[in-house]
């Protein structure tokens, strides 16, 4: 189940930072440093790769933490 995936060899899918099942991805901020100077920066989501059950089969995904733990495949 790749929604968010191109693929450049066959079976082999290139991923963004992104949950494939919510759709988390990156979002943008600012460090701070003492002086109060704001530098841009990245929020990551803190995905995995995991084993989760959605409708019924049991799929290999990379997937937040979040949703590990919701849809964590008990096999």
């Amino acid at each position: 189940m790749v929604q968010f995936g191109l693929v450049l060899e066959p079976g082999r899918p290139i991923m963004a930072r992104r949950c494939e099942i919510c759709g988390k991805g990156p979002q943008y901020g600012h460090n701070v440093s003492h002086s109060k100077r704001r530098t841009n920066r990245r929020f990551l989501p803190n995905l995995q790769m995991g084993r989760v059950r959605i409708r019924g089969t049991v799929v290999r995904a990379r997937v937040c933490t979040d949703c590990l733990r919701t849809y964590a495949a008990r096999v």
